[in-house]
């Protein structure tokens, strides 16, 4: 009883937030909760920013969240923990059955109904150094979630709307990094992260002993362990913690966040990543776990963009309508960023809309092969993709 009355408030809640809730906007989605004995269950339709509900266990959703019980349910969708429900996905409590993309976005509005203000009276004050596109986005859902923040860019006029909206704007990452006990970076490569952290005006030389440079940026797992023996010598403490999404995700709050390193480190940071991610996953106390997996999962997504260019190719020179393929990409790729490639490649937009400049995707792919030729070996399609992106990149 309890659960069924709580599903028939949140639809009541989720109709009014529909109005002022970012992500809900333009958004059509359904999502089905139930019980696994079918005994409570509520269907959400998102469309267009209006929501309806129907009351039932049985139906149909583009996803569905069934739970083990009401008990469990009822707990995490109350709970003070902004990251509850998508603790319990990653768990496998509710099993998840349709588009995962979908069930991320909705624990993504869940979390922003709980938001109250999550930062006040937090001991941490986060630094943000780097304010490209993906920083920029980490920055904006940091300060909107009421931390004291410090923002640093080598141009100064990124930093400016934050400071307007009451961040403290810093000289240096040196100046930075001493105003903050957690520090996030989000930059270009292994050198601009290892130049940032040991410059003389650098993050080591502001930090203080006990603080925590977490790390959104794809690196190497050999610069994680060094950046982690640097921290561990400086008396302070790494966090790999790579972002998975676009700029579009981060501005959203619906990155999937890739965390690794020391256990208690990992969880001071966990409301501050909370502010940007709709999905974490923790990969143990080896930081450099994680930059593994973040380059697997660019792998994958890099390895399927390149063979929807060759399918297309393949329908150019044989005389198949290349809206033949959409059709078909756009029903085998339900997750919205491969949806969007392919539609970007078949329509050939190279040039406009770009959310990643190809010579970052070639710094990636070059992360990728050496990792590969360490390890398994086996990503046998990096040398030929970098050996196109290397043409590309020449051809203008």
């Amino acid at each position: 009883m309890k659960l069924s009355l709580l599903l028939f408030a949140l639809s009541r809640k989720l109709r009014r937030a529909s109005r002022h809730v970012e992500q809900m906007r333009g958004r059509t989605a359904s999502v089905l909760i139930r019980t696994e004995d079918r005994r409570v269950g509520q269907l959400f339709v998102f469309a267009d920013g209006q929501v309806f509900s129907r009351t039932g266990g049985h139906g149909d959703g583009d996803v569905a969240l069934t739970w083990k019980d009401a008990d469990t349910a009822f707990k995490a969708i109350t709970s003070e923990d902004l990251q509850a429900v998508a603790t319990t996905l990653e768990r496998g409590d509710p099993r998840l059955e349709g588009d995962l993309a979908v069930a991320q976005w909705f624990s993504s509005v869940i979390r922003t109904l709980k938001e109250r203000s999550p930062a006040q009276g937090s001991l941490e004050r986060i630094a943000v150094i780097g304010l490209g596109k993906m920083g920029t986005g980490l920055a904006h859902n940091i300060q909107k979630g009421g931390f004291d923040l410090v923002v640093f860019n080598r141009t100064p006029s990124k930093m400016q709307k934050f400071v307007e909206l009451g961040a403290t704007p810093a000289a240096s990452a040196r100046e930075a990094a001493s105003q903050a006990t957690i520090v996030v970076t989000s930059l270009m490569d292994d050198t601009s992260v290892h130049d940032m952290v040991t410059a003389a005006d650098g993050i080591l030389a502001g930090l203080a002993p006990g603080g925590i440079h977490l790390c959104a940026t794809t690196i190497s797992p050999e610069m994680v362990k060094k950046l982690t023996d640097l921290q561990r010598d400086h008396g302070s403490h790494f966090v790999s913690g790579a972002v998975i999404g676009r700029p579009d995700f981060a501005r959203a709050g619906e990155l999937v966040t890739l965390m690794s390193g020391d256990s208690q480190a990992v969880e001071r940071c966990k409301p501050v990543r909370a502010t940007y991610s709709s999905t974490t996953m923790n990969l143990g106390e080896c930081a450099g776990l994680t930059n593994y997996a973040k380059l697997s999962v660019n792998y994958f997504a890099v390895s399927n963009m390149d063979l929807m260019g060759q399918i297309y190719a393949y329908s150019d020179g044989i005389g198949i309508d290349r809206a033949f393929y959409g059709r078909l990409f756009d029903g085998i790729f339900a997750n919205p960023t491969l949806k969007m490639y392919a539609a970007k490649i078949g329509e050939r937009k190279f040039a406009t809309e770009v959310g990643f400049e190809l010579a970052a995707g070639l710094k990636d792919l070059k992360l990728m092969r050496a990792a590969s030729d360490t390890t398994s070996r086996s990503l046998d399609y990096a040398p030929l993709i970098i050996d196109k992106m290397e043409k590309a990149i020449a051809f203008g």
